[in-house]
């Protein structure tokens, strides 16, 4: 994952969670990771941690879940090549006020994914610390086809693949993967959360209400557990070495 700044198209740069009840969101994720909150409207929330923006909480257009955001220098171009690629658009391009553009669309498989166009909020502010996000991916039983629409959206290239799994790169730099879900399911983008400790978050998630569906346990990217929130939210918990941490550009 990238510094937070000026993201690069293609680049995970924000995530917001859809959720029925934002009162229940602030009390779960504000116990979990330490987030205040700012209204920015009757049923919106801006969670900061350190006083920079983290991540967006609102009523659901979905069921509860977590939104990955791509960044883009142009919403409508992206939104019209999301289109020629085989995908639609669930949300036409829209005007955040004061912040930047916006769209919500549906790649070829299903899996919903957001745009955003920075304007004075580039994104996020502040990644890959713990209590906020640090990887998104994208998984589905289709991982190739998944590949092909991205690259053509997005130009990505592609490591080489290990068991199915590939990270994907934007300006050649790491940006985020493209794998198969296991156990087989729908298409989803998966968003990620740094943690100093994934075993102590998973069993503080526990506490709040959540629910561990699979982990903690070793990985590749460091010790993770897949979970989810008192809504019903699936993330993942992944700790990383301060070393790997990010300031807000």
């Amino acid at each position: 994952m990238p510094k937070a700044g000026r993201y690069r198209e293609g680049v995970p740069c924000w995530v917001a969670l859809a959720v029925p009840d934002v009162e229940q969101a602030r009390r779960f994720y504000g116990g979990l990771f330490g987030w205040e909150f700012v209204a920015t409207g009757p049923a919106e929330l801006i969670a900061t941690l350190y006083g920079a923006q983290v991540a967006a909480v609102g009523p659901p257009d979905t069921p509860a879940a977590w939104l990955t955001r791509l960044a883009t220098p142009d919403v409508h171009r992206t939104a019209a090549a999301i289109q020629a690629a085989g995908g639609r658009l669930v949300r036409e391009p829209y005007e955040v006020p004061d912040q930047g553009r916006a769209a919500l669309a549906a790649d070829p498989l299903g899996a919903v994914f957001g745009l955003w166009q920075g304007g004075p909020v580039p994104g996020a502010g502040l990644v890959n610390e713990p209590g906020t996000f640090t990887w998104n991916e994208h998984l589905s039983p289709a991982p190739d086809a998944a590949r092909d629409f991205y690259r053509q959206v997005f130009d990505y290239t592609y490591d080489r693949p290990r068991d199915g799994y590939t990270v994907f790169r934007a300006d050649g730099l790491p940006a985020g993967g493209i794998g198969p879900v296991d156990p087989p399911g729908p298409a989803a983008w998966l968003t990620s959360f740094a943690t100093a400790d994934a075993d102590r978050a998973t069993a503080h998630l526990r506490a709040l209400g959540g629910t561990v569906l699979a982990g903690p346990e070793p990985t590749p990217f460091g010790r993770s557990a897949l979970v989810r929130d008192d809504s019903g939210a699936v993330f993942t918990l992944i700790a990383v070495p301060p070393d790997e941490s990010a300031e807000a550009a």
